[in-house]
């Protein structure tokens, strides 16, 4: 029995870390896309990212399924459960962070005039960037059991909400501006949403993170962070 749960858990971490480094470079395919700034896009390059989304689903329902099993046959002891329990809500997060991406994409897909997004594509690309780090810090905090790094993500989560607040901010009052063009308005709130998108992969990076340190230090810090 022992030996069963043992090659149990095993399985469900590296599959975790599989997870991990497909929604990691779901994300970096993403910031390509912000990076260039032309609203220019590629059919393949499209459909990989969408098939790479299914493949994340799958696997997350996979991980999530053995977590279950796991602690229904096996009997973990106290320590166990609780990186299975951690590993269970940082998978959702991984799926979720996956949908985001996949939203994201669609979204400057959508975006119809070149000069409104040229003109916040900086903004986007470093609060993309600082949202995606995020996420690896806190996605390699659980596999390494580094608190530092767990503890870095969910501090970091206000800087991404002041450049969320910031970017709205700037947004709403260029849209009011010019309300009258219906192609430029479009383009701003589709970029406001994937303003918004991308904080919510910051959220997601601090769920995680979260997850980590209750996995490493038994203390469940939601609403309480430290």
């Amino acid at each position: 029995m022992t030996l069963k749960k043992d090659e149990a858990i095993l399985d469900i971490l590296s599959d975790y870390e599989k997870l991990a480094n497909m929604v990691l470079n779901q994300l970096n395919e993403v910031k390509k896309l912000i990076s260039t700034e032309k609203l220019l896009f590629d059919d393949d390059h499209l459909n990989a990212l969408k098939k790479n989304e299914s493949k994340i689903n799958k696997l997350e329902v996979k991980v999530s399924e053995n977590i279950i099993n796991s602690i229904a046959l096996y009997q973990p002891v106290a320590s166990e459960i609780r990186k299975l329990i951690a590993c269970y809500r940082i998978v959702i997060s991984l799926e979720r962070i996956g949908d985001l991406a996949m939203s994201i994409t669609k979204l400057l897909v959508g975006i119809e005039n070149q000069e409104v997004y040229s003109s916040f594509s900086g903004f986007i690309l470093k609060m993309m960037d600082l949202s995606v780090d995020m996420a690896r810090r806190s996605m390699l905090s659980f596999i390494n059991q580094d608190m530092e790094l767990a503890i870095w993500t969910i501090k970091t989560e206000t800087i991404v909400d002041e450049f969320n607040h910031k970017m709205l901010k700037k947004v709403a009052e260029r849209a009011t501006l010019v309300a009258e063009d219906k192609n430029v308005l479009i383009s701003f709130i589709r970029i406001k949403e994937m303003v918004a998108a991308i904080e919510r992969i910051a959220d997601h990076a601090a769920n995680i993170a979260e997850a980590s340190y209750y996995s490493c230090e038994g203390k469940d810090i939601r609403h309480r962070r430290p």
